[in-house]
């Protein structure tokens, strides 16, 4: 029996540790956690190239980017249990807190873009600059 958008997101369907078989909706749900993961997964490798002469967005790639990955490998394997009926982890609220996580994990993006990543750039050019201009150190002679 398939359900309907309404039916899914009633209350009454969340906690079934055995909700039945999936719908056609969920096809859609691991499509776009199988695209947010294969994206993160390319994001985080390739970030150096991507991003190259942008160290704030390297640095940015290095520290959210495994999170990134976290959530849509969780998603993937929440997906799977579905599939496979698996009871207790095919539970629709698992799959709902997953995707409450990805729409968290856009949105502090969206806050750390603009509310801290324009002094982290500042700082990080800062640093260039002194590191471009400093004096190279001489290295000290040891004494005997």
């Amino acid at each position: 029996m398939q359900l309907h958008l309404r039916e899914l997101l009633s209350a009454g369907h969340w906690f079934d540790a055995m909700p039945g078989p999936p719908s056609d909706l969920y096809l859609v749900v691991l499509l776009a956690f199988l695209a947010w993961t294969v994206i993160a997964v390319a994001v985080y490798r390739l970030r150096r190239r991507l991003f190259a002469g942008n160290g704030a967005l390297i640095g940015m790639g290095t520290r959210f980017g495994p999170y990134a990955i976290t959530i849509g490998v969780i998603g993937l394997l929440l997906i799977a249990f579905r599939y496979a009926e698996v009871p207790g982890l095919s539970m629709r609220v698992f799959l709902y807190l997953t995707a409450l996580a990805a729409l968290g994990y856009i949105g502090f993006l969206g806050y750390y873009l603009v509310r801290r990543y324009p002094a982290r750039l500042a700082e990080i050019r800062a640093e260039e600059l002194r590191r471009r201009y400093a004096p190279e150190r001489r290295r000290a002679r040891r004494r005997r």
